[in-house]
């Protein structure tokens, strides 16, 4: 079937060809990724000074904190207003007017980004002054590459066949869907299927209410649970409890006993957010425009 599979791929790269359709893989940016507190940050130049934003797939749009847009002297502008839900709950506030943003060398025409209250946790090392959102790296082909601490986008690629440029082994994990600007991944939990927003601004897993009650989880099963407090856009700290399943399944991972929080609201999650401790230790290339995630797999990874 793989030669049948083969054989019917090169006409269809050849039709490529003839049209003028490029498939091949051109870098836009790359970036030094530095993680700080489980997260992924990268430096990004707005109006000719640094800062430091999280690479986050699961914000709708790149976001500056409220204290960033005040050292950077930006100023507000009124008929611009953003309203957006996090996990610290909704918010609005004036967007503020920017002259450049540069990420990896590269000027991208952005002239105005919101502004939140962005609960970040300074006490465990996090230096972040916003978010680097989905409307700027779903745009692209992206390949995270946390071993080697680098972040590269891609112009995406509408060809049949494309897969990551890789030395490494790369599994795609399959039956991938967006829902808007977010890309949903099948998963497992105790045996029960769902689809999970890739967040890789969130530090962990975490499970959606409507999961757990699916599950039959109840405030009572979860009395004894350890409890755990989560920051993030909005107003508001989230208190949570953290409960031990039994066993997780993305893609080629399979976690045994997994302890993640659970989330009391909805938050705009859908079932789960799959965060960086499923990143950590692996290269991911994750391609919006296509619908395509590969991950290389890691020591802990188990056979189905």
């Amino acid at each position: 079937m793989r030669g049948l599979f083969h054989l019917l791929l090169l006409p269809l790269l050849a039709a490529c060809a003839q049209t003028g359709i490029d498939c091949n893989l051109t870098k836009v940016v790359q970036l030094p990724i530095e993680v700080q507190a489980h997260l992924l940050t990268v430096p990004v130049g707005i109006n000719g000074k640094w800062t430091r934003l999280i690479v986050d797939s699961g914000a709708e749009r790149t976001t500056l904190s409220e204290a960033a847009a005040k050292r950077l002297d930006l100023t507000q502008d009124p008929h611009s207003v953003s309203h957006m839900t996090g996990i610290g709950g909704s918010y609005a506030h004036p967007d503020v007017l920017i002259d450049s943003m540069v990420i990896g060398g590269v000027r991208f025409p952005i002239s105005r980004v919101p502004v939140s209250t962005l609960n970040f946790d300074r006490n465990a090392g996090l230096t972040a002054d916003g978010l680097l959102g989905a409307d700027i790296l779903l745009a692209f082909e992206m390949d995270i590459d946390v071993p080697h601490n680098t972040l590269t986008l891609y112009r995406a690629r509408h060809c049949p066949g494309m897969r990551p440029n890789w030395p490494e082994p790369a599994v795609e994990v399959q039956g991938i869907t967006s829902r808007k600007d977010r890309m949903l991944i099948p998963f497992t939990l105790d045996g029960l299927s769902g689809l999970a927003v890739l967040d890789t601004g969130a530090q962990g897993t975490v499970v959606g209410i409507d999961m757990a009650r699916r599950l039959g989880l109840t405030e009572a099963a979860m009395a004894a649970d350890p409890v755990t407090r989560h920051r993030g856009a909005g107003p508001a700290i989230i208190q949570t409890h953290v409960h031990q399943f039994q066993d997780l399944r993305i893609g080629p991972a399979v976690v045994t006993g997994p302890a993640l929080s659970v989330m009391p609201n909805p938050a705009g999650m859908g079932d789960a957010l799959v965060g960086e401790d499923f990143l950590q230790g692996r290269r991911v290339w994750l391609s919006f425009p296509t619908r395509q995630l590969f991950v290389s797999p890691v020591q802990q990874d188990m056979p189905r």
